[in-house]
């Protein structure tokens, strides 16, 4: 089982209208999430897995989770070597 997590200590996060800006203190790199983005950044709670959080944006999105997976690994993967996120 591998949860996802923020890196809480290392980051700054407010929502702007419809986008939810994250500053990373350790890089200086400012990262906007809307859509889907944002609702995935949403969800990481430190309680999910990957999975889990695929099988609730289906259920936002009216979509089968198996077709969410994709997308959102490949988000996951660049948020993760942005340094925002681990797995524990």
């Amino acid at each position: 089982m591998t949860i996802i997590c923020k890196a809480l200590s290392d980051l700054i996060e407010t929502d702007v209208d419809d986008e939810t800006i994250i500053v990373s203190l350790a890089s200086g790199q400012m990262f906007s999430v809307k859509g889907t983005g944002r609702a995935i950044w949403k969800l990481i709670d430190g309680e999910r897995e990957a999975e889990g959080i695929a099988e609730e944006l289906g259920s936002i999105y009216h979509k089968d989770a198996a077709s969410i997976q994709p997308d959102m690994d490949r988000f996951l993967t660049e948020i993760t070597e942005a340094g925002l996120i681990s797995k524990r």
